[in-house]
């Protein structure tokens, strides 16, 4: 993750150790000023003092802002990376992932990985150096003290690094138990009208507070590891400073040590406690942001869409050759299907639900590849085409018409973004929306979350007028009035003949009224052509 900024990196480690080195030698100059008072002059050694802790404070300050943008910008990659990723993972991924937990990786999982690095690395880095300075130093005032200190607080790391495994496997759940919650509370959004008028509110509030509940008793699970790490470390630091206050004491009546001594040895042991807290705290929190690396490391383990190929020559028509399909292995979905789709015609698709309709769209549009057999686009067979190439010349709407939140105009421009106003109006004209627009703010009409401001038909036909302006001579359309009222059905059908001129159109529907002009039927039955 942060492998692009190595030499920021350096700079910060550099910094670091300067800090280090600086604040390792004010305990030395505070012994010096002890040893000095009633000898001699002190004032060089106190303005040294105070050059030295300025300076530190510098150094420090730069350190932490240096380390938290480039930790800021390294999460920002992930993310950038994480989006890149997420939007070209084959179509076969999302069936398997919810929304709401890939919404989470990309959101939470990057902020737990950000606060390790902040928190955690930020705080370690400056500390692990000034630990060992300090140690290196107390070696020199006292190797007996030194020993007994290194005794405690290694018994205590070793005991926090153990437990600190536990934290990464519990933050690994909490953030997959918050992705339920996520993908609940999204599928509940989306469907908020339907639960208003079934009167379903509490029923879905019971199953997303279960979601919630289990998400808290993970984190309750975090909090008692953590509540046991971190009064562990805080004792073991204040026995060691009893321990050195007690045998340094003794030390010093017995004149092995002076009371000088005695201070920088104390001041080296401050010096050692605090970065070793912090470290304490960053291995923590380090093990938590491993957790969560694991999730994102999950979805960018998933392979690419693959794109290798020829590009695909303008064509009109669609031939299927022996065509089977499953999407689970013992679960076919179509069966040695044999269909020719001649350029400029119409052709409708029936059957019943689950027959396989739609997956002949989704296999026409490369979503899928077919199990066996063998799938053309002209006369170029599609597995040797790339799949943008092929997209190019098909338009395709599905069944619950996808409408992005923004303006109308964001809505047409998605797939042509250099299409003019004037482009945009014909569209909306083709589509009998132009009236509906005007009515409002004309292009610049803004759509509600999923274009919940338009009714459904109105949501398929702006689909329809986006597909339109691509201009592909195959048009595809997913059972365009199925949940639509008559009065829609109409206009929709009008759009449809509108968009038909001189296109090869492939036609789902349940309707019969949908399918009475078509040039040719296809019945499927339990994922076989029955006629």
């Amino acid at each position: 993750m942060l492998a692009h900024h190595k030499g920021v990196l350096t700079v910060a480690v550099v910094l670091a150790l300067i800090s280090s080195g600086l604040g390792l030698a004010q305990p030395m100059v505070i012994n010096q000023l002890i040893e000095t008072v009633g000898k001699g002059p002190i004032s060089h050694l106190a303005w040294t003092l105070v050059v030295l802790l300025v300076v530190s404070s510098i150094v420090s300050a730069v350190q932490f802002y240096v380390l938290t943008v480039t930790a800021e910008t390294a999460v920002k990659s992930t993310r950038h990376d994480l989006i890149g990723h997420m939007l070209r993972l084959p179509i076969s991924v999302y069936d398997r992932f919810r929304t709401g937990d890939l919404v989470t990786r990309l959101g939470s999982d990057t902020t737990i990985i950000r606060e390790a690095f902040t928190g955690g690395l930020v705080s370690a880095i400056g500390g692990l150096a000034t630990m060992i300075g300090a140690i290196v130093l107390m070696a020199l005032v006292d190797v007996f003290m030194l020993a007994l200190v290194l005794t405690v607080v290694t018994v205590t790391l070793i005991a926090v690094i153990g437990s600190s495994a536990l934290i990464q496997r519990y933050t690994k759940r909490a953030q997959e138990a918050v992705g339920d919650l996520g993908a609940g509370m999204d599928r509940a959004l989306v469907a908020v009208r339907t639960i208003r008028a079934s009167g379903a509110q509490n029923k879905v509030e019971a199953d997303l507070r279960d979601e919630a509940d289990n998400a808290w008793r993970q984190g309750v699970n975090i909090a008692r590891v953590a509540a046991l790490i971190f009064p562990a470390a805080g004792l073991a630091l204040q026995g060691s400073f009893l321990l050195v206050l007690g045998i340094g004491g003794a030390r010093v009546a017995a004149g092995t040590i002076t009371v000088a001594d005695l201070v920088t040895f104390v001041l080296y042991l401050f010096m050692v406690s605090m970065p070793l807290g912090s470290i304490f705290g960053a291995i923590t929190t380090i093990r938590a942001a491993m957790g969560a690396i694991e999730r994102i490391e999950q979805i960018m383990g998933e392979e690419r869409e693959t794109s290798t190929g020829v590009q695909a020559r303008p064509a009109h028509s669609v031939r299927f050759d022996d065509v089977s399909f499953a999407y689970a292995e013992d679960s076919p979905v179509l069966v040695d299907v044999s269909v020719d789709i001649p350029a400029g015609t119409k052709t409708a698709i029936v059957g019943p639900s689950g027959s396989g309709k739609s997956t002949m769209l989704a296999l026409i549009e490369r979503f899928y590849d077919p199990t066996s057999g063998r799938l053309y686009l002209g006369d170029q067979e599609m597995a040797d085409l790339t799949r943008e190439s092929v997209r190019d010349v098909i338009g395709y709407v599905e069944q619950e018409a996808a409408v992005l939140a923004g303006s109308i105009r964001d809505n047409l421009l998605l797939a042509t973004p250099d299409a003019t106003d004037e482009q945009c109006w014909w569209a909306l004209d083709q589509v009998n929306l132009r009236e509906r627009m005007e009515e409002a703010d004309g292009l610049d009409t803004v759509l509600g979350d999923r274009g919940l401001t338009l009714s459904g038909g109105q949501r398929q036909r702006l689909a329809l007028a986006r597909m339109l302006l691509m201009d592909s001579p195959i048009l595809l359309l997913d059972e365009p009035t199925s949940a639509v009222d008559s009065q829609n059905e109409q206009l929709i059908l009008d759009a449809i003949d509108a968009s038909a001129a001189d296109r090869t159109l492939v036609v789902v529907a349940h309707r019969l009224s949908t399918v009475t002009d078509a040039d040719q039927i296809i019945v499927l039955d339990d994922g076989r052509v029955a006629g």
